[in-house]
């Protein structure tokens, strides 16, 4: 069902009005539309839909895929910003797992922006990198073509939201109750919510280096998760201190003991111990390859399934295609071009 607009505003007011609430924010890449069907009214992308609480921060997403929190002045500091960057990721974490891929929030995608009303937007900022800051407020500002017009009679309307934003279920924002699968992830270490994120972001534009190596740290992470866990269930003092020195038992070792205790089964087994040796040939060997991505992915997942993650919404590795097909009439190029 198409949602229904609230108001009409125009944006100028985010340039020209002198009284607004100060925000730090920054936007989901790609950009996302939180709704069964795009807009053509700019301001449906700035309305906030939703607010969330996250560690204790709370976090207004809008329509268009904007993250914003209160600023009062509290960031001023790298560590801060560091912080706030982290809040964030735990959020797009938790939208992964429910099958929003995004592209991990850095510090330098974190910028100053303003809420009026039911409305947030980044005017401006600065760096050479504008697509999660000002820009997409730019994007919404511009005006309709008809590419159309001194080609063809039929119409061929270009407006770039409709190119850059994509739609998504508002469900998986209404569904939120906090973010507890990635306070999951983080209690295993602080830095697995975001690779997790970075994983599929990578696997997702296809770069396979990437893709393979956050894939492996997040397995072994988790990995080294559930071998603490089947330690600390010894009795024997003297042995638990010789199964935690992680020098003589390794991942590979770790995943042999974990299978016998049966905590593995033979597939995840099998699985992780081959994005191992991918990892292993990448980085001692240079090799790498979109198979070996998908099987680098695929451990990720499945071990996120042996402990409690339900992974089939999450998107595996993608081979899709696409493009305009071939012209009705070759011609051949004005200049030289082989």
């Amino acid at each position: 069902m198409t949602f229904v607009p609230s108001e009409r505003l125009p944006l100028g007011r985010f340039v020209f009005d002198t009284a607004w609430t100060p925000l730090k924010g920054a936007h989901m890449q790609p950009l996302r539309f939180f709704a069964a069907d795009r807009s053509t009214d700019p301001n449906d992308y700035l309305e906030v839909l939703v607010v969330v609480t996250v560690d204790g921060t709370e976090v207004a997403v809008t329509r268009g895929g904007g993250l914003y929190v209160r600023d009062h002045g509290q960031y001023v500091s790298d560590g801060s910003f560091f912080q706030l960057a982290g809040i964030f990721n735990l959020l797009l974490c938790e939208l992964t797992l429910r099958g929003v891929v995004s592209e991990p929030i850095t510090t330098i995608d974190i910028q100053d922006g303003r809420l009026i009303g039911h409305h947030a937007a980044m005017v401006g900022g600065w760096g050479e990198d504008a697509a999660r800051t000002f820009g997409p407020l730019w994007l919404l500002s511009s005006i309709p073509r008809n590419l159309g017009e001194g080609y063809s009679t039929g119409s061929a309307t270009y407006w770039p939201p409709n190119c850059y934003w994509f739609t998504r279920d508002p469900a998986v924002l209404n569904g939120l109750d906090g973010v507890r699968g990635a306070i999951q992830l983080r209690d295993i270490s602080p830095s697995v919510p975001a690779l997790l994120v970075a994983a599929q972001h990578h696997a997702a534009s296809h770069n396979l280096a990437e893709t393979i190596l956050t894939s492996w740290v997040v397995t072994e992470q988790v990995l080294s998760s559930l071998w603490d866990n089947y330690v600390g269930t010894l009795h024997d003092p003297s042995r638990r201190t010789l199964l935690a020195d992680s020098r003589t038992f390794g991942a590979s070792v770790r995943a042999e003991l974990l299978l016998t205790a049966g905590i593995l089964t033979e597939n995840v087994y099998s699985t992780v111990q081959r994005a191992r040796k991918i990892r292993n040939d990448m980085a001692h060997r240079a090799r790498l390859g979109a198979q070996e991505a998908a099987d680098s992915l695929k451990a990720l997942h499945e071990i996120l399934r042996v402990v409690g993650f339900d992974i089939d919404r999450i998107p595996s590795f993608q081979r899709e295609r696409g493009g305009s097909g071939p012209p009705t009439r070759v011609l051949d190029p004005e200049f030289p071009f082989k």
